[in-house]
């Protein structure tokens, strides 16, 4: 720019001479003031057209410049850019965010506690599943054990009040009968005595029964319902036990955190995300390709790469090839393809031995020379 202002300078001073007139004063003053106006949109005529064509001359530079960056772009050695796979992390259960452990850019490694939930509703239902379960489970033990010696002796003892009831009953219809029959009785009263008669057999009978069930045994169904019983309050269990598991939020893999969503006291609900970020694993760098350039790659081979801006090389395996879709973007800071011509993604891997951990997501690579081991 200096350049151009020294030649801007130039012109205007060439264009325009200092003015100068042997005339008497007068004369000369009014010569110089008609003078002078033309001077004056002379000179605007004129800077117009010098920075005109300062303008264009600086245009036709840049335009060279461009074109000489493009073709030398071109000409290089192909780009790429690292890509790291995100990771997304959402509750399943509703709730106030408690605490957060994490901030943005800390790395956290599988397992690692990111937030926690405040649930009471969860809470409640765990210990509603909890007493299910015991209950459950005393009626299960309770069919399979049968019944207890205290229940026999109360069994029995019935059994002895009902037979006891049943025989006074029966004695007291048959002489309450045979005076009815001599007519001694009131038939009100002879009905009283028999009513008192059959309730007392129905009793007896009940008694039986029930001394019968507990010698025999419980039923196989009743087990059986008692056992669907405690198994259907065991899964309630575990699942009111998942969701208190759930109130916990932990990293799925060694990851990096990008974006801290909440802060502790904000409302989280199922599917939000809260933690977005790139997890650690070997990362992918990839270079776009045209269908012209597709001959010189195979999977399996490895190729030297750089860092674009560090200088930094290191060995990477060509892990897949991929073809684009018509309308995908390249993954190369400039295209190398004409139009019409198929794209292609290569995908490297870097080595296991190899110095990678420094990549980060989006860094520009340059693609080297293949190497064979």
């Amino acid at each position: 720019m200096p350049h151009y202002t020294r030649l801007v300078q130039q012109t205007l001073s060439t264009l325009m001479p200092p003015f100068h007139s042997g005339l008497p004063v007068g004369v000369a003053e009014q010569k110089s003031i008609k003078n002078n106006g033309r001077l004056i949109v002379n000179r605007k005529y004129l800077v117009i057209v010098a920075l005109t064509v300062v303008i264009l001359l600086s245009a036709a530079v840049l335009g060279v410049f461009a074109a000489r960056q493009y073709a030398e772009n071109r000409e290089g050695p192909p780009e790429g850019k690292v890509k790291l796979e995100s990771v997304y992390l959402a509750p399943k259960v509703p709730g106030r965010l408690l605490e957060v452990k994490v901030e943005e850019g800390d790395i956290v490694g599988k397992g690692d506690t990111l937030a926690v939930i405040d649930a009471p509703e969860i809470a409640a239902r765990l210990d509603q599943a909890r007493g299910a379960v015991a209950s459950a489970r005393a009626q299960y033990e309770m069919a399979g054990n049968g019944a207890t010696e205290f229940d026999r002796r109360r069994a029995g003892a019935q059994l002895d009040a009902a037979r006891a009831q049943y025989d006074y009953a029966k004695s007291s219809y048959t002489r309450m009968q045979n005076m009815f029959s001599d007519s001694l009785i009131a038939a009100q009263e002879y009905d009283n005595i028999r009513s008192r008669y059959l309730a007392a057999t129905s009793q007896l009978e009940a008694a039986k029964a029930q001394m019968e069930d507990l010698e025999s045994g419980v039923r196989p169904e009743k087990v059986a319902m008692a056992r669907g019983d405690y198994q259907r309050a065991l899964a309630a269990l575990a699942e009111a036990e998942t969701a208190w598991s759930d109130r916990i939020i932990t990293a799925p893999k060694a990851m990096r955190i990008q974006t801290v969503v909440l802060r502790p006291g904000e409302l989280a609900t199922p599917g939000y995300n809260l933690f977005a970020g790139y997890e650690l694993e070997t990362p992918s760098i990839r270079f776009t390709i045209p269908e012209s350039q597709l001959y010189a790659y195979e999977t399996g081979q490895v190729w030297h790469l750089r860092t674009g801006f560090g200088g930094t090389t290191f060995r990477a395996s060509l892990d897949r090839i991929v073809p684009l879709p018509s309308y995908a973007a390249v993954t190369s800071m400039y295209p190398r393809h004409r139009l019409g011509e198929s794209v292609y993604e290569l995908r490297f891997r870097p080595l296991p031995d190899e110095p990678a951990g420094h990549l980060q997501h989006n860094m520009t690579i340059l693609l080297g020379d293949a190497t064979y081991l």
